[in-house]
C-alpha cells in the first residue's frame, strides 16, 4: 500500500553541490522545502551542463517508450512487469523515479499507473525489460495490454529549447550542474531567471521560451507556451530578472 508523508526541509549547504551519483537519502524528482517558501527538486542534468538562471525542460520525449508491448502476463500482486524494449538501449538507472501506465487496456484498466523503482533485464534494442514497481499490480496484465514508460521529469533535464518544446518545463537552474551529474533545481518561489527580448510589465505571467533558449517570456493564452510564474520586475532582454516561480 502506498503512503504519503510530508516534505522534508533542505539545508542550504546542500543546494549548490553536484554529485556523480544519487547520495542517500535523495531520489530523482524528490521535492524539498527551502527558505522563504522556496521549493527544490533533485535532478540529473542531461548531456550538457546546466546554465545558472536558465529555464529547464525535461529530457526530450522519446516515442520509443510509448505504446510498448507487455511481454509476459502480470498477475495481481506482482511487483514488476516485463516489457518489450523498442529500438533504444536504456541504462538501468534512466527510468528510476519515472512512471509506467496502461495505454491500451487489454484486460486491465486504461490509465492504471505505477512509479518505477528500477529497470533490469535485457536493456538493449528489442530486449525484455524487467520494470520494478513501487507497489503491487492491482490488475492482471495480459500480453494484449500496451503501456507507456516515462522518465522522471527531473531525469536528464536540459536547457529549454529556443523554439519548439520537446517536453514540459521543470524548473530553473540555480547553479551550473555539470553534464550527467546530480543537484538541486528550483521549482517554486523567488528566483532569478534569464529574460528574452519581449516587453512585459511587473505582474505579468511568464512562460516558456520564444526564440531564446533557456529564457522566460510573457505567457500568451492560446499558444503552446507553458505558464511558469509571475515576473516581479519589468522585462529586460538577456538579463536575470526576478520572477516568482510556480511550477510546483
Amino acid at each position: 500500500m502506498a503512503s504519503i508523508t510530508g516534505r522534508k526541509t533542505l539545508s542550504a549547504l546542500d543546494l549548490y553541490t553536484a554529485t556523480t551519483d544519487v547520495p542517500s537519502p535523495y531520489t530523482i524528482g524528490e521535492m524539498r522545502d527551502g527558505n522563504n517558501g522556496k521549493i527544490f527538486r533533485y535532478a540529473k542534468a542531461g548531456a550538457s551542463a546546466l546554465v545558472k538562471g536558465n529555464l529547464l525542460q525535461e529530457a526530450a520525449n522519446d516515442t520509443q517508450f510509448e505504446n510498448m508491448a507487455v511481454g509476459v502476463a502480470g498477475a495481481v500482486g506482482d511487483r514488476f512487469l516485463q516489457i518489450t524494449n523498442g529500438t533504444t538501449t536504456v541504462t538501468s538507472e534512466a527510468f528510476i523515479g519515472g512512471s509506467i501506465n496502461v495505454y491500451t487496456a487489454g484486460t486491465v484498466a486504461i490509465a492504471d499507473e505505477y512509479t518505477i523503482t528500477s529497470v533490469g533485464g535485457v536493456l538493449t534494442t528489442g530486449g525484455a525489460l524487467i520494470v520494478y514497481l513501487d507497489r503491487p499490480l492491482r490488475y492482471a496484465f495480459s500480453t494484449s495490454a500496451k503501456v507507456n514508460m516515462k522518465r522522471s521529469p527531473w531525469s536528464g533535464v536540459i536547457q529549454f529549447p529556443a523554439t519548439t518544446p520537446t517536453g514540459m518545463a521543470v524548473g530553473v537552474a540555480i547553479f551550473e550542474i555539470p553534464a550527467n551529474q546530480y543537484g538541486w533545481v528550483q521549482t517554486h518561489g523567488t528566483v532569478s531567471a534569464l529574460s528574452d527580448g519581449s516587453t512585459f510589465a511587473v505582474g505579468s505571467e511568464v512562460g516558456t521560451v520564444s526564440g531564446t533558449a533557456g529564457a522566460v517570456t510573457v505567457a500568451t493564452v492560446g499558444t503552446t507556451k507553458q505558464r511558469v510564474g509571475v515576473t516581479r520586475q519589468i522585462a529586460a532582454s538577456a538579463k536575470g530578472i526576478t520572477i516568482f516561480l510556480q511550477i510546483d
